[in-house]
């Protein structure tokens, strides 16, 4: 988590133990909060790491002139070690951030349309190096019905549910603001069975693919 090196650098230079405990509470409660946000809102990793930074650090600051008010200007060379330390951190984070988040593709965790209503059975194919390609990621799932059961209404059934999975229109974005790529899922019979193509890409063709 971003904010453990900050919650550690602020208690070397607090200068003060009403402030230390208190901005470090104030930290320890933000990395809580932020933790429980990935959890319930995976997509929004991105962001939700971003506003912890910065959060984090105006809670530092805020101790810092809190501190200074109360104390005057700091003279112990551990509290500007640890505050440069902090900004390095920081600058660090936001610079690999902005150099390595890049778009790319990515498989669907199959439990996006697994499992299947009671009767049907799915078979996962194995990916190998030629399921990605051109920014996309493929991973196949064949769906075989229940004895006697014609393509058409297997067809019917197979759509439905992953409609109710939460596959309206077939892809969705796979992350929030900054993370851009998109999911998709596409639908097709084959040898009387249905041939899920779950995939991820870097792209946003929500528009462009739909369930028929």
């Amino acid at each position: 988590m971003v904010l453990v090196p900050i919650v550690f650098l602020w208690l070397v230079m607090s200068r003060e133990p009403r402030t230390r405990w208190t901005i470090a509470a104030g930290l320890a409660g933000q990395a809580a909060i932020a933790t429980l946000l990935l959890h319930f809102f995976p997509r929004g990793a991105a962001e939700i790491a971003l506003s912890a930074l910065v959060l984090g650090l105006a809670t530092v600051l805020t101790g810092r002139l809190i501190e200074r008010g109360r104390l005057g200007p700091p003279k112990q060379i551990r509290v500007a070690v640890a505050t440069f330390l902090v900004a390095g951190w920081s600058l660090m984070l936001l610079l690999g951030g902005v150099l390595l988040f890049k778009p790319a593709p990515f498989f669907p965790a199959t439990d996006k349309v697994l499992p299947l209503p009671e009767g049907l059975h799915a078979t996962v194919h194995p990916t190998g190096d030629g399921a990605c390609g051109s920014g996309w990621c493929m991973q196949l799932i064949s769906v075989t019905g229940r004895p006697g059961q014609a393509d058409d209404d297997l067809y019917a059934e197979v759509r439905r549910h992953v409609k109710e999975r939460g596959w309206g229109t077939g892809c969705r974005p796979a992350g929030w603001l900054l993370d851009r790529t998109t999911e998709c899922v596409e639908l097709a019979v084959r040898d009387h069975q249905v041939i899920i193509d779950l995939s991820g890409g870097r792209d946003d063709v929500r528009n462009l693919v739909t369930i028929g």
